[in-house]
């Protein structure tokens, strides 16, 4: 049982850093991008929308605090 449980966290980690690493991609393009454009408003909401999907992300993947101790 613990196997499988080491398993799925395993996958869930390394899903969560290629999101959190993708994520530091396209922030990295979108402060290039800002840098070229005047639409600079338009790419701090993408940011800000991005960051906030990420956060939800990690809310969703994350193990409860209480999940071990039964």
């Amino acid at each position: 049982m613990h196997a499988m449980m080491d398993l799925r966290l395993s996958k869930q980690r390394h899903e969560e850093m290629l999101r959190e690493s993708e994520l530091d991609h396209l922030k990295k393009t979108l402060r290039a991008n800002r840098r070229r454009s005047a639409s600079s408003r338009w790419a701090s909401t993408v940011a800000w929308e991005l960051a906030r999907t990420a956060g939800l992300f990690r809310k969703l993947f994350r193990t409860p605090k209480n999940h071990y101790k039964n």
